[in-house]
């Protein structure tokens, strides 16, 4: 996960707080809100400086279409079988 992204979760939950009556619900949703704070200054850290400058993605010329980048080790399509069984002669 992103610096970013942590810390648009933790803005959100901190909106939530904001807007809920009960107390209790509050101080845990607050309590999330810096967990998530605390997760995005540790995913800095660790995070090699040349992402840091490019967190967001160059724009593709007009009319290109670029694919989203996959994920290190995971196919980039999932084929499902359309038969539920082994097929049987006809």
């Amino acid at each position: 996960m992103t610096p970013q992204f942590l810390r648009s979760e933790a803005a959100r939950f901190r909106d939530m707080a904001e807007s809920t009556d009960r107390e209790a619900s509050r101080q845990r949703l607050l309590a999330m809100a810096v967990d998530y704070e605390a997760q995005a200054e540790q995913a800095e850290k660790l995070q090699p400086p040349e992402q840091m400058q490019s967190t967001e993605p160059e724009p593709a010329p007009d009319g290109v279409i670029e694919p989203e980048p996959a994920v290190a080790g995971s196919p980039s399509r999932l084929r499902l079988s359309r038969t539920a069984g082994p097929r049987r002669g006809i």
